[in-house]
């Protein structure tokens, strides 16, 4: 089994498919047979070892790990990086159950030698002793929704110099501006908070004409725990029944609610190009 380290975790999908339209690098037809979705991630078990070893397999669980806890959600940065997992850590500790992030470096994906022939078989494993964990500190959201507020802040600050510094050119484009307005009103972007995993499945998705288009289903990062893509579920507007299709997540825009939590994800491309795109194999 191929040894996985995790400073990735919610799909391991290298790119297989090209598009001949000029948006290869935005969209994928098909998963890798090694594609490791956050539905599976999320809530997997994880495993705290003192051995030093850093072994890349083991046959079945070791005696010598303590179970310490289980995922609770991945932590994503907006330029596409991990920054952590949430882990819910307790019990073995003798304390009640504290949620931390921890460095996706820090985490290793380990075979399952004892079933070699089933690729999705492993664990997930941590370096750490008894210590460092009890002394490990509870996450805190607080800062990230302070970051949000800021940035909200700075944003309006600079649309409205914007607006002074450019006004004979938003003039000349006075249809296309108010229509951006009408249909963003109320959003801003969130170019330096977090994202989680959760945060964005479920995301209404919009075209280059702000119209609705579907839904982010699926999240994929590459090996090196970069976002390669999502998955939306496509359709409706394009007379047939819905499709996934892969989206590339560093030629969006996401936007949040000023007054909430709600998100909604732009792409920069029209409803006649979003039908040529292949279907998305699972």
């Amino acid at each position: 089994m191929k040894n996985l380290l995790l400073s990735t975790a919610i799909a391991l999908t290298p790119a297989t498919a090209v598009l001949a339209d000029g948006h290869g690098d935005m969209f994928r037809a098909e998963a890798d047979p090694m594609a490791i979705h956050a539905s599976e991630f999320i809530g997997m078990r994880v495993y705290r070892s003192e051995d030093g070893k850093g072994a890349s397999e083991h046959d079945g669980v070791q005696k010598e790990w303590d179970d310490i806890g289980e995922i609770n959600d991945v932590v994503l940065n907006r330029d596409g990086t991990v920054d952590s997992v949430l882990v819910d850590i307790g019990g073995f500790l003798g304390m009640g159950e504290n949620q931390v992030a921890v460095d996706m470096k820090s985490v290793k994906f380990v075979a399952d030698s004892s079933t070699a022939e089933d690729l999705s078989d492993f664990f997930l494993v941590m370096e750490a002793s008894a210590d460092v964990l009890k002394e490990a500190p509870t996450y805190d959201w607080t800062r990230q929704a302070d970051a949000a507020t800021d940035e909200m802040k700075q944003d309006a600050t600079a649309a409205a110099g914007e607006i002074k510094d450019d006004a004979d050119a938003m003039a000349e484009n006075t249809e296309e501006t108010v229509k951006d307005v009408f249909a963003r009103d109320g959003f801003a972007n969130v170019v330096a908070t977090d994202l989680t995993s959760e945060e964005l499945t479920g995301a209404p998705l919009y075209d280059s004409n702000d119209e609705w288009i579907g839904e982010v289903s699926q999240i994929n990062l590459t090996d090196d725990g970069k976002v390669k893509s999502i998955v939306a579920d496509i359709g409706g507007f394009l007379g047939l029944g819905e499709k996934p299709v892969e989206l590339e997540l560093t030629k969006m825009d996401i936007m949040r609610a000023d007054d909430g939590d709600d998100l909604r994800a732009y792409v920069s491309m029209s409803k006649e190009q979003l039908e040529q795109l292949p279907d998305y194999e699972k």
